[in-house]
């Protein structure tokens, strides 16, 4: 708890955190989706702002394009806090910092103020955060997401199935400290973020791309 407190007494970290969480609030695909297909996605499909939902509603180049911005507003934060404000900072106190940092940019994009507190599911910007924190832990995840999409089809069970995924890699290759407290606060929220799909499932009625 000493690197977490050490963190959190810092002005300059929560600058970070609260820039960290309007990066992610930044709602990339409805802009995209406004600007280049003249339709916003909140309207049509499964409604929501992700990328998943912006290849469907205006066209996969799209939402490659949206995946790929969620996911530098997660890592980006992520970076500046680890290799600027922090470099020099004691290991634990690093990934702490980058841990509480990802998990406000996550949050930004699942509860954008500009948006009325209704954003995506972060899996992307999820993802963008593991790619700069953790690389490891995130081609962990990419494979069980490509290997759950392959034999369902369905983006959201391969992004579940990521997130069990990213888990295990967590509890598995550690540290088991602190730091690891944001990092598992993103995957409950991404689980969370879809809980709508989850009955889909069940139902056998969950929409593809």
């Amino acid at each position: 708890m000493e690197a977490a407190r050490a963190v959190l007494s810092s002005s300059s970290a929560w600058l970070l955190l609260g820039g960290g969480y309007l990066a992610g609030s930044i709602p990339f695909g409805l802009i995209l989706a406004l600007l280049v297909g003249k339709k916003d996605v909140r309207l049509a499909g499964s409604g929501n702002i992700g990328a998943t939902n912006v290849a469907r509603v205006v066209g996969k180049k799209l939402g490659i394009v949206t995946l790929v911005l969620d996911a530098a507003k997660g890592a980006v934060p992520v970076v500046i806090a680890g290799q600027v404000l922090f470099a020099d900072a004691a290991p634990v106190e690093r990934v702490f910092a980058e841990g509480a940092v990802g998990l406000c940019a996550l949050l930004g994009h699942c509860f954008p103020i500009w948006l009325k507190l209704k954003g995506g599911k972060g899996v992307a910007t999820g993802l963008g955060v593991m790619l700069a924190h953790r690389p490891e832990v995130a081609a962990v995840g990419l494979v069980v997401f490509g290997v759950a999409y392959g034999v369902f089809r369905l983006v959201s069970v391969g992004s579940l199935a990521a997130a069990v995924g990213v888990v295990v890699a967590l509890a598995v290759l550690g540290p088991r400290d602190v730091s690891l407290v944001p990092l598992a606060l993103c995957v409950v929220v991404i689980v969370a973020r879809h809980h709508g799909n989850l009955r889909r499932i069940l139902k056998r009625a969950e929409l593809k791309v």
